[in-house]
């Protein structure tokens, strides 16, 4: 599927969560306002978006989301205000996800995205497009990411090996 990315979204900086978001959007054929978007899921110029962040924004869209992580010893401000906020729409936080379980996820025909450390040392969120017990693809990159890279990237410093998964259902399908 060929999409060109709205302009708006180009320019943000460190856009990787907001991007992922859009395109699970997209996929589902709703039209989001990048505006729209940036407000809901807490995302802020300078440090783009959390994972939780995107978390609740989803569930305010009316999906039935999960968040996984590691406990987090570093919590960022805007972060805690997401974590209370996900709490007020029973948006549970759950233990972190290994692999296997992203897999299976993934196979149950959900939406994940995953939050890592590209090889360039920099935290991303992708929505995954394609994965095996081998490797793993994401709609932003044209490259595949070996399963143990990418486990090994979920480990680096600051990551918390976070996950969302987004089980739409067959009335929003």
């Amino acid at each position: 599927m060929a999409l060109e990315m709205p302009e708006e979204l180009t320019n943000l900086e460190a856009n990787g969560g907001i991007y992922a978001v859009w395109m699970l959007l997209q996929h589902l054929g709703i039209d989001a306002d990048i505006q729209q978007l940036t407000e809901v899921c807490s995302y802020d110029a300078e440090h783009g978006a959390t994972t939780i962040g995107l978390a609740v924004g989803l569930k305010k869209f009316g999906f039935n989301v999960q968040f996984y992580t590691d406990e987090d010893p570093d919590l960022q401000e805007q972060e805690k205000l997401s974590y209370a906020e996900a709490k007020l729409l029973n948006l549970p936080v759950l233990p972190e996800l290994a692999y296997p379980q992203i897999q299976q996820a993934f196979e149950q025909k959900k939406f994940v995205i995953v939050y890592y450390d590209t090889l360039e040392g920099v935290g991303n969120h992708s929505l995954v497009y394609d994965m095996d017990e081998t490797e793993i693809s994401f709609f932003d990159s044209f490259d595949a990411m070996s399963a143990e890279v990418f486990e090994q990237q979920r480990q680096a410093e600051g990551i918390c090996r976070q996950v969302i998964t987004v089980d739409v259902n067959d009335d929003v399908m």
